[in-house]
Order: structure tokens, then C-alpha cells, then sequence
């Protein structure tokens, strides 16, 4: 079986590798003595021997230069001691061409240079850049005779087991500064005794105030009085070990501790953390997806959560999966989305608590800079809960939350005292002088570089103990940063390091079975041995997620194996990891990092799919944000798919449906940003066949919805009815119908609403009605149909067919038992009686559709239901109390952005000034009414609203002209619409007129 090195060969690799470089001393002037076979074989013989003696040393001579050779150690195998078995090679190879019998006819004489820092190699090994063998072949040039030349980056590394004496300081060509000389002598005798091991559990130092508060913090939540506590510093100052080390301290006092991890790209995924924790409680994480409430049930009460089935059936509403058919449709307002999203956060937060009164419980989230929205707004809720319950909550972030409920303690870097502390802990012993000063200065108090660099500097023990010996050991390891500390830690792994790398592309987590796939041709036995190697390492560590999941013990060391990979082989490996999740019937990565894995190995097409689907699951959860997170992927991913790609139109078309969605739901139906995602998509989606306009059907609706007014609705109404008229689909003819009626009311074109109506029904199905009415609107198809037929039929005086209406629709809405679609009835049938002026009748409905609407949480229902039912009142009985509740109702409707019937509101908001005695506020009310109206295209109301101003002039005294004036203005507005009713009471006013 091939070791891991041999096994994979990538395109390049950053690595820390020890050049020799050998050359003959003199070969011209040898070559003219000799005779040129005989040069020839000597020197292929001197070639060979040198070849022998760097392979023994576990070297690999990479060119042979003529009269000389270029070697490297560490290089195409990792070896932890690279440099230590040049330096001994290089010595060999001097003591073999000293001892050149004398009788040879061509003696040599070898000069080398050894030197030792980062490069960049290629796959085949045919080019290697890097100041190493530059600096090696320079000092090659410089020895004496028979001698050897290292550099001070080889002396550092190997300093413990050579003598060295310092020859001189010589300026070097391509080199600015002056670079030592050292020429080494025999390996000493006697060495040190092996370094210690990393003691990863060692105590903490420097953080004995934040233990305290936060052993305060605990001390008050056993007594019920529980907080939320939120550790920020940047990365490495601490945070999780400040919290383990707590962790610790309680010891085996009877308490639970939960841990939630949030991910890097997983910002899109709602409750990510949260429901990680359900899939390790279930036994089957199908338990979850395919909703079965008894199962998760039971694994919630072994779990000693004994909890409702309300909170059972709305936690498996949200992890069970959905069809993303709808997931493009436009959710209006009044819809229970946030309820929904509110609904789900409370019984998260009732499942993580309900076991404290028995159980005092330790509740961490950790890389909270890394959360989703609404893991976000679960740990605020849990911090609200915890203060009356034994509770904390502790969450670690590298960034601080203004609105966070918590309390918050800042992590700074530790101070001197502390760093010190820390350094003798590693090294078991007084640290030589000047170290730990050294280190502090270096690391600014963060612990993570301080643990590294002490680690750094005991595997290496440089004999002198002045700043410039440790500083050299530093710039000439190549290490000016925390990362580079890290990269050398894995180098020092050896072979494992292609693991942690190939590790590292999956990302902080991963899973042995994952790991094993990418690593194919390795045997899992070489593969344990390199985890096992990692783990005693402190490099990896075991993950609670899953049973063969591992992590990276911090998140910057998975990024420095990462970093240490060049871009084309991590683009090999993400291609590898793509393949097998395009290739996976439901890919075993969550869809976010799936378009990550995509995405890093340039396939831009599969990287767009994975994050709409991404999106999608967020929409159908009501986890906007975290959708918009996925969409922003998807959108840079769609940018780079060519321009001939088959897939492009499609991919822009569900990615141009989802961000209509999202944008309406966050900034609501007016939003800019809403109205211009569908001018774009209808200016693509309409140069397309009439199968894929019905596919993407959402994308009318969208562009209908979002205009910004009834007169550009009314002409959209039309388009889509025209464009729809021959599909074979009759879902998608219905819902082009239910737009023309809808719209086709409000501009006062009755004949044409009740057409759409009457062609809309004829292809009404009852079951369809089912998964679609959630999205078109939010109703039911028929009750709007039914309702806006009622209010039609009204206005053109056809009483009769109008009261029929009413009465389907509200029969047809209690039968579907659906909350949209009753208070949709509802409020046509409060409409239709406040037309009429039947108070009473307007005052009952509008209870019914308050109580309604409270119990689904639909705040814009519950707006109009408070000021249909306040000016009933107002009109009829209290005025102090109705005025009250009326405008109360109107203001929420205006932060709401929901009136859309707002000639009829303004209407009503003037009748309420006028019952107030403020006639002029009433007639000022009115005119604007009429001014928004006439320019919106809202004109079903105009004629009733001159009416109105008329009878408002009569009260202000105007002059009659003005009165006659706005009745006939009416007259004309309703004839021209056909709305006999609206003439009828207008014509009655004028004739009512006194004559002039």
C-alpha cells in the first residue's frame, strides 16, 4: 500500500523543506587534466555515492548539475528531522571525498551549502521556488574545500545536536542583509531528553476574574435567578477554553450542559445549531425529516424533556421537509410567517428549558459571529427565560451584539504575569531568560500565539538567549504570524499533515467516512493512524456531532492547513467532494456548504442549484435573512456560469423568483428592490416559451403584486390574463384570473372583475386549492373570487346576486378551515356592510375576524379588525372609545404598509373627524383621498368620496356651486364605471340640493 505522500501528488504545496547543494571543487581545471571518459565515470560515480548517501538520510537529490547536485530533505516525504539528517548527510559526503584513495586518478573535493525555509514545489518536482536552495547554492560557493556552510535557519533547527562555529557575516548575491556562516562539526554525543508533550488540558492562566463572574453567574441561576453571558475577543484570545475551563470546575455537581456550535457558511441555515442537537437526540435523523412525531416524541422524553404535543408537532412543522413547488411564491403580510418563525423559536427555547427546574442547565453557543438569525433570536429568548429559571446561557463571539440580551465580558489579552505563567507551564521549567518577555511582545497577550510560540521554541532550545537568537529562529523558520506557528505545528505531524489538509477542504468538521472517500488508494488503517496521530497532536479532536465526525481543535488551524495547500489542488479536492455530493441522491453536507464545495471548484452551475436550494428551505421556514444569505451565493455563482450555458436562463429565473420573495417579505410589497428583481425577471422570463412562463408563473405574480399601483397593477392584470389564456395548466389560468379580478375591482371595472371571476371559478379545484393557497395571496382562490363578486354586484346594484356572494363566500371559507381564507371572507363581508352602513353588522364581523386573527397572530387583520370595529362604535355609540380604537387600528395598518383599500379607510377616517365636530380635518382628509386615488388608480370609491366632500362642504357652509359641484362629479365617476348603486345615492344628494 502507497504511504499518503506517495499516494497524492498535487499540483504544488507550500512547504518547509531543507536544501543541500554539493558542487566539485575545480572540475574545469580537472576535466583539462583528464582524460574525458575517465572525468565522466568519476564524476558519475561521485553522482551516485552522493545519490546513496542523501536517500540514507531520507533525502531526495532532485537535479544533478553537471559537476554537482541540488538535494532536498523533507521533500517529496515530510520528515520531522529534515534538517538535522541534512547537515549529517552534507557531513558524510565531505568525509567520503576526504578519504578519496590516493591513487585515484581524478580526487575530488566538495563544497556544500545547506539551508533551510518555505517553498513552493510543483507535482512533478521540476520547479521549486523559494529562498532555500537560492541561499544553499550561494553558501556552496562560499566554503573552503571539503567543508560545509549552513544557514542560520538549518543552525536553529539543529543547534542541539551539532557543534557550530561562526566562520563570518559575507553579503550574498540577490540578498540585502549579511547572512552567517556556519560550519558544523560531528553530532555531539550527548542530547537532550525528548521534549514534553502538549499538555492541551492545562490550566488556564491570567482569566481568574471572568471564572469568578462567571461561577457568580451560576451560583446565582442554582438559586433560579439565571442570566445570559456573552464571552467576545477575537479569534485565539480564549473564549472556548475560558468556558471549558469552567465547564470544568463544576465537576460532577448534578447539572446538564448542552454545547450549540454554530458553523462558518452554515449563516444560512435557520436553528442550524439547534437542530444539530435534535439530530444527535433522535436515533434516526429521519425521526425529524419525515416528521414523525412519535418517534421524536419518546426521544424527547428519554431525554427527560417531557413537553406538549403543540411543541412537538410545530418543531417537526419546521425540520420535516418540504416541496419547494411554492417556495417561489409571494408570502403577503398578513400571512403567519413571523408567527410562524416566533412559534418555533418558543418551543425551541421550551424544549432547552423545560428540564431546569430538575436540572440546573448550561447552555453554550459558541461562534456566535457565525449564528443564523434566528439562532440569534433563540439565545435572546433563553436569556429572557433564564432569569427566572436555573439557567445560563453562555455564547462565545469573536463580535459584540449591541441588542444582545446578556451580559457581556470582554476578553483583552492577558497580561505579563499571566504570559509568563504560561510559558514555564510548557516548558516544566524555568524558561532561559528573556523568553517570556520575548513572547509577550510577540503574541500582545493572546494565549493561543503564546501557547504556540512556546511550543515553537522548546521543540528547537537554541543555545544563546539574546533577542536577536530568538527572533532569527523565528524569521528564519519563515513564521511572522499565528498561522505560520500553526502551519509548522502540522509539518511537524509528518505524513498525518496530508490528512489534516484533505481534512481541512471539508472543513472544520468532517467525518471519517467523508475523509476516507477523498483519500481513495489509502487504507483506513493508515488513515486511523494519522487521526490518532492528529489527535495526540492537539490538532483534531473528537466531535459530538456524530459518531467518526472529528473536528480541528481551533478554527485556525484548520484554516492553516488549508492556507497551506495551493489553490489548484484545494480546487481538486473541493471538486472531488462536489462530484460526490452532485452525484448523492440527497447530498450528505448541508446544501450551504454543498454550494461552498461547488462553488471553490468552479462549478458555478451546481453551486447556484445548491444554494437555491439552500434558499428555498430557509423561505419555506420563514427564515428570510438566513434565505438572503444563500441567495447572495447564488446570485455571484449564476454571474459565472457562461452566457451559452443550457441551465443560465433557468438558474437566473429561480434565483430572480426567490429574491422577489425575500425582499418582499423584508421590505415589503412597495420595496424598490422587490419591484426591480421582477421588471428583470419578466424582461427574461417573457422571451421565453409558454412552458417555461407557466413554470415560472410566481414571477408574474410577483410583478403584478409589487407595482406600485392600481393603474400599473390593472395594466399588468392584463398581460397576465393574456399570456395565460391558452396554457393547458388551469391552476396557472385561475390564479391569472384571480389578479384581474382582484385588480380590475379597485380601478372600477366591474365587467371585467366579475369575467375573471366567472372564468377564474369555472377552473377551480378544490385540492389544488389546498397547497396553493398559501402563497397566492394567502386565501383561497374562491373565497376572493366570491367575495370581490359580492362587492362588485354591490356597486352595480345587483343587490340580489350581491348578498349571494357574500353568503358562498363565507360558507366556502368555514369549510376549508383555513385562518387566510376566513378573515379573508371576513373582511369582504365587513366591506360590503360598512358600504351599506349596517354598523352593527360591521361591528360583529369585525369581533369575529379580531378573534380570528389574534389567535393566528395576523397583525394586519387584527389592524383592520380594531378599526372597522372603532368606527362602528363611533358612529353608533361611545365616540371616546371608538375614536380610540379606530385609530389605533389605522396607525398599526400604516406601519403594516397594508392598505390597500385605503379610498374606503380615508373615507371612514374623515366620518370619524366629522363625528369629532372637525369638519375642515374631515374635508382636507377627503381631497387627499381623492388626490391618491385618481393618481393610483383606486377609483371603485372616487364617486362616494366626492359625494362625501360634498356633504362635508355643506357643513363648512361652502358655496353651493362647490356642492353641486363635487354630487355631479360623482354622478359622472359612477356612471362611467357602471356603479349604479354609487350614482343612485348621489343623484339623491343633488336632488336633496335646495335650488340655486
Amino acid at each position: 500500500m502507497k504511504t499518503l505522500d506517495a499516494r497524492f501528488r498535487f499540483t504544488g504545496e507550500r512547504r518547509q523543506v531543507t536544501a543541500l547543494f554539493y558542487d566539485i571543487v575545480g572540475s574545469t581545471e580537472i576535466l583539462l587534466r583528464s582524460e574525458p571518459e575517465q572525468f565522466f565515470r568519476s564524476v558519475s560515480a561521485l553522482h551516485q555515492s552522493a545519490e546513496a548517501i542523501i536517500k540514507e538520510h531520507g533525502g531526495f537529490l532532485h537535479q544533478r548539475l553537471g559537476d554537482g547536485g541540488c538535494c532536498f530533505f523533507g521533500y517529496p516525504d515530510q520528515s520531522e528531522d529534515a534538517a538535522e539528517s541534512a547537515v549529517q548527510a552534507s557531513l558524510e559526503l565531505v568525509r567520503i571525498a576526504a578519504k578519496t584513495k590516493a591513487k585515484a586518478r581524478t580526487p575530488f573535493k566538495l563544497r556544500i551549502g545547506v539551508a533551510t525555509g518555505l517553498v513552493v514545489f510543483s507535482t512533478e518536482g521540476d520547479e521549486i521556488v523559494g529562498t532555500a536552495p537560492v541561499l544553499a547554492a550561494r553558501l556552496q560557493a562560499e566554503a573552503e574545500p571539503n567543508s560545509v556552510l549552513v544557514a542560520d535557519s538549518t543552525v536553529q533547527l539543529t543547534r542541539h545536536k551539532f557543534d557550530y562555529s561562526l566562520l563570518r557575516e559575507a553579503r550574498l548575491k540577490g540578498f540585502e542583509e549579511p547572512i552567517a556562516l556556519w560550519r558544523p562539526q560531528e553530532r555531539e554525543r550527548s542530547t537532550l531528553e525528548p521534549s514534553p508533550p502538549h499538555e492541551w488540558d492545562r490550566p488556564i492562566r491570567g482569566r481568574e476574574r471572568e471564572l469568578a463572574a462567571l461561577s457568580s453567574a451560576w451560583n446565582s441561576a442554582l438559586d433560579g435567578k439565571g442570566c445570559s453571558i456573552a464571552l467576545v475577543g477575537e479569534a485565539g484570545i480564549g473564549k472556548s477554553r475560558l468556558f471549558g475551563e469552567f465547564a470544568r470546575n463544576l465537576g460532577e455537581t448534578t447539572h446538564e450542559t448542552l454545547v450549540f456550535q454554530c458553523g462558518r457558511r452554515l449563516e444560512s441555515q435557520p436553528l442550524h445549531p439547534f437542530v444539530a442537537f435534535l439530530e444527535r437526540l433522535v436515533a434516526e435523523p429521519s425521526v425529524l425529516k419525515d416528521g414523525d412525531n412519535g418517534a421524536f416524541a419518546e426521544a424527547l422524553q428519554a431525554s427527560g424533556r417531557d413537553v406538549e404535543a403543540d411543541t412537538v408537532d410545530t418543531i417537526l412543522s419546521f425540520t420535516a421537509d418540504r416541496s419547494s413547488a411554492t417556495s417561489r411564491n409571494i408570502r403577503v403580510p398578513d400571512l403567519s410567517g413571523g408567527a410562524f418563525r416566533r412559534k418555533v423559536i418558543e418551543a425551541a427555547a421550551h424544549i432547552l428549558t423545560c428540564k431546569a427546574t430538575a436540572v440546573p442547565t448550561l447552555l453554550v453557543f459558541e461562534d456566535v459571529h457565525w449564528a443564523d438569525g434566528m439562532t440569534l433570536e433563540l439565545m435572546d429568548r433563553l436569556g429572557l427565560l433564564a432569569e427566572k429559571l436555573p439557567i445560563l446561557v453562555i455564547q462565545t463571539s469573536r463580535i459584540r451584539r449591541s441588542l444582545a440580551v446578556a451580559t457581556e465580558i470582554e476578553l483583552s489579552g492577558l497580561a505579563s504575569a499571566a504570559v509568563r505563567d504560561l510559558v514555564a507551564s510548557i516548558w516544566g521549567e524555568h524558561p532561559p531568560p528573556g523568553l517570556s518577555d520575548f513572547i509577550l511582545d510577540q503574541c500582545d497577550g493572546m494565549p493561543l500565539y503564546a501557547e504556540e510560540l512556546a511550543n515553537f521554541f522548546l521543540t528547537r532550545q537554541p543555545l544563546g538567549k539574546a533577542l536577536s537568537e530568538w527572533k532569527g529562529l523565528l524569521l528564519e523558520g519563515g513564521v511572522t504570524s499565528l498561522n505560520d506557528l500553526l502551519s509548522a505545528r502540522l509539518a511537524e505531524t509528518g505524513p498525518a499533515r496530508r490528512v489534516a489538509q484533505f481534512a481541512s477542504v471539508i472543513g472544520r468538521e468532517f467525518s471519517i467516512s467523508l475523509l476516507t472517500y477523498l483519500l481513495e488508494g489509502v487504507s483506513r488503517q493508515t488513515v486511523d493512524v494519522a487521526i490518532e496521530r492528529l489527535l495526540s497532536q492537539g490538532i483534531i479532536e473528537r466531535s459530538s456531532a456524530a459518531r467518526g465526525s472529528f473536528q480541528f481543535r481551533h478554527v485556525l488551524t484548520q484554516e492553516a492547513a488549508y492556507s497551506s495547500l495551493l489553490k489548484s489542488d484545494r480546487r481538486r479536492i473541493h471538486r472531488r467532494i462536489a462530484d460526490l455530493l452532485i452525484g448523492e441522491g440527497e447530498p450528505s453536507l448541508p446544501a450551504a456548504i454543498a454550494a461552498w464545495q461547488c462553488a471553490e471548484a468552479g462549478l458555478h452551475d451546481a453551486a447556484a442549484r445548491f444554494a437555491l436550494a439552500a434558499a428555498e428551505a430557509s423561505v419555506l421556514r420563514s427564515a428570510m435573512h438566513e434565505a438572503n444569505v444563500s441567495l447572495e451565493l447564488c446570485a455571484r455563482e449564476v454571474d459565472s456560469v457562461s452566457q451559452r450555458h443550457p441551465d443560465r436562463t433557468e438558474l437566473a429565473l429561480g434565483l430572480f423568483e426567490l429574491q422577489g420573495v425575500v425582499a418582499t417579505a423584508l421590505e415589503g410589497e412597495g420595496s424598490e428592490s422587490a419591484r426591480r428583481i421582477y421588471s428583470r425577471a419578466m424582461q427574461l422570463l417573457r422571451k421565453q416559451s409558454p412552458v417555461v412562463r407557466v413554470k415560472h408563473f410566481p414571477v408574474y405574480w410577483g410583478w403584478w403584486f409589487t407595482a406600485p399601483n392600481i393603474l400599473t397593477q390593472q395594466s399588468r392584470a392584463r398581460i397576465l390574463v393574456g399570456d395565460m389564456q391558452a396554457v393547458e395548466d388551469q391552476e396557472t389560468r385561475l390564479q391569472s384570473y384571480h389578479c384581474g379580478w382582484a385588480t380590475s375591482f379597485h380601478a372600477g371595472e366591474h365587467d371585467f372583475c366579475l369575467d375573471c371571476v366567472a372564468k377564474g371559478l369555472d377552473l377551480y379545484d378544490p385540492e389544488r386549492a389546498v397547497r396553493n393557497r398559501a402563497f397566492f395571496g394567502g386565501h383561497d382562490a374562491k373565497v376572493c373570487g366570491l367575495g370581490e363578486s359580492a362587492l362588485s354586484y354591490l356597486l352595480l346594484n345587483d343587490l340580489d346576486a350581491s348578498e349571494n356572494a357574500i353568503k358562498q363566500c363565507l360558507e366556502w371559507a368555514t369549510s376549508t378551515d383555513h385562518a387566510g381564507s376566513m378573515v379573508h371572507a371576513l373582511y369582504y363581508a365587513i366591506v360590503l356592510r360598512r358600504c351599506q352602513g349596517r354598523y352593527d353588522d360591521v361591528h360583529a364581523l369585525g369581533e369575529q375576524m379580531l378573534s380570528l386573527a389574534e389567535r393566528h397572530d395576523l397583525a394586519a387583520s387584527q389592524a383592520r379588525a380594531n378599526m372597522y370595529c372603532g368606527w362602528a362604535e363611533l358612529m353608533t355609540s361611545s365616540a371616546e372609545r371608538g375614536e380610540e380604537r379606530f385609530q389605533g387600528g389605522l396607525l398599526l395598518q400604516q406601519q403594516l404598509g397594508t392598505d390597500d383599500n385605503f379610498s374606503i379607510h380615508s373615507d371612514m377616517h374623515a366620518q370619524v373627524l366629522r363625528r369629532l365636530g372637525k369638519p375642515a380635518e374631515a374635508l382636507a382628509t377627503v381631497h387627499n383621498a381623492i388626490n391618491v386615488g385618481r393618481n393610483s388608480g383606486q377609483w371603485f370609491w372616487l364617486a362616494e368620496l366626492y359625494h362625501l366632500s360634498a356633504k362635508l362642504r355643506r357643513d363648512l357652509n361652502d358655496a353651493p356651486s362647490l356642492i353641486k359641484r363635487d354630487l355631479t362629479k360623482a354622478i359622472q365617476i359612477a356612471e362611467g364605471q357602471k356603479a349604479a348603486w354609487l350614482a343612485e345615492r348621489a343623484k339623491r344628494a343633488l336632488d336633496g340640493l335646495p335650488r340655486l
